[in-house]
């Protein structure tokens, strides 16, 4: 099955159609509008930003979600210390979702979301809100709430950080990876859970670039923390394959998005490449770094765009300073000028062979060099899919892999092999391992009952 431009287009068309923070939680009407982010105060990074600790919540506040409705989970939303590409200390926000039921002991899942654009007001926890029209609520409305519903029936905490920052930095995997982890510690500090609390984390596409981030900052950023596994798929393990694939083609956008993202973590990058941009190049970095300019408009406004036309130099990627920082901005070992840190937990990661959006050899590379370190890596090509079917075909095992890693049974294989088959979409375990409800959501978006037509299918998993 052949996910289309045209698909996705209409995808994205159809799943598009105030009050201030206090140092202490404050609460919202369901009913209530909050600023946008551009507009909130609560987005702003604070003066004394550096007399507070890694994770430390600045302050918080309970927010009306969708998400969790089903569970009685509250969410709230907490600002919190972190750090940038640059090693300096700055806020972040991150949604946590409180379940009523926790299990014990406690369990902290992360979910990140594919955000995939570089305006603030794209940002998980502004499109998680009720009732705004967020120009990236497609993200919030399709796979996330099944995964986080999911989390919340184990009675699993859920924190979901802005990962990209308040400079919406898409891509710059070390601020990605920081911001997740400093959101973690955040909901342990809100939540005053025990200091071992295992963690487990997911997320694909965008969301799994910040997840493999994270995994690997977590033993020199964080070691501290007990994660006890990871699970991401479609995921972009270097920033400039990925880039190379998907210039002057129909996903083009998110080349382009990379570049903006990158540039606003480097500053060395942003002024390389300014003093470079023509006259159109000028006008398109400013169109994509706008307000409300979200993966929607990345996808649907620069569909086969080279990149290179934008500015006078088409050999940008092979100087310095971008050179060098390509070779930061990546986890393959054989790209990189740094050594790739090797996760100690079990991962399982999956991804498209055919994907048409992230390229899979980067991908089995990574597995391939992390396994040669000794990884315990559980990995599952999909030899039919594409980038969007395979989200659905690996997601109920990507479930249920974190649950297995939360009660420390794993399967055992060698590593870059795939776990066994554990269930399909269409199958009755699904059920199993979702509950009815959600697996049935999850069937929705293969086109049997979706409100969206046929973007995924009709489907059979491999």
């Amino acid at each position: 099955m052949r996910v289309s431009l045209r698909s996705i287009t209409s995808l994205l068309a159809a799943a598009t159609a105030a009050v201030l923070a206090a140092p202490a939680t404050e609460t919202l009407d369901r009913r209530a509008a909050l600023p946008n982010p551009y507009d909130d105060p609560f987005y702003t990074t604070p003066s004394n930003i550096g007399t507070f600790a890694k994770g430390q919540v600045i302050q918080s506040r309970k927010v009306p979600t969708d998400i969790g409705n089903a569970n009685n989970a509250a969410s709230f939303q907490l600002q919190y210390r972190t750090t940038n590409t640059q090693n300096e200390a700055v806020a972040d926000v991150a949604t946590v979702w409180i379940p009523a039921k926790p299990a014990s002991p406690p369990k902290i899942f992360s979910y990140q979301v594919y955000e995939d654009a570089t305006a603030l007001d794209c940002a998980p926890s502004y499109s998680y809100l009720t009732g705004l029209d967020q120009p990236n609520k497609v993200t919030a409305v399709l796979d996330t709430p099944i995964i986080i519903g999911w989390a919340l029936q184990q009675g699993y905490y859920v924190v979901s950080s802005d990962h990209e920052g308040f400079k919406a930095a898409f891509i710059a995997g070390y601020e990605e990876g920081m911001a997740i982890l400093d959101g973690i510690r955040a909901l342990k500090n809100y939540q005053n859970l025990p200091s071992d609390s295992k963690v487990a984390l997911e997320g694909y596409s965008g969301g799994a670039h910040a997840t493999v981030w994270a995994t690997s900052l977590a033993d020199s950023y964080a070691p501290e923390l007990n994660i006890v596994g990871a699970s991401h798929g479609g995921t972009p393990v270097s920033a400039k394959d990925t880039f190379t694939f998907l210039n002057g083609g129909p996903f083009a956008g998110f080349a382009l998005a990379g570049v903006s993202g990158l540039s606003l973590a480097h500053p060395d990058m942003e002024s390389f490449i300014e003093a470079r941009l023509n006259a159109k190049g000028q006008q398109t970095l400013k169109q994509i770094r706008g307000r409300g300019f979200c993966l929607p408009q990345v996808v649907l406004t620069y569909p086969f765009l080279n990149v290179f036309s934008l500015v006078n130099d088409t050999n940008l990627l092979n100087e310095a300073p971008i050179a060098g920082i390509l070779k930061q901005e990546t986890v393959v070992q054989a790209e990189a000028s740094y050594t790739v840190s090797v996760p100690k937990f079990p991962r399982f990661i999956w991804h498209a062979i055919p994907d048409e959006i992230v390229p899979y050899q980067p991908a089995a590379t990574y597995v391939k060099e992390q396994c040669a370190k000794g990884a315990n890596i559980n990995f599952s090509p999909y030899p039919i899919a594409e980038h969007l079917t395979a989200e659905i075909f690996g997601l109920v095992p990507s479930l249920w892999f974190i649950k297995q890693a939360f009660d420390g049974t794993t399967p055992k294989v060698i590593c870059g092999t795939p776990i066994p088959a554990i269930a399909g979409i269409t199958t009755p375990s699904a059920d199993q391992v979702l509950g009815s409800d959600l697996a049935n959501q999850l069937r929705s978006l293969n086109g049997k009952q979706s409100a969206f037509g046929k973007p995924f299918g009709p489907i059979t998993p491999p």
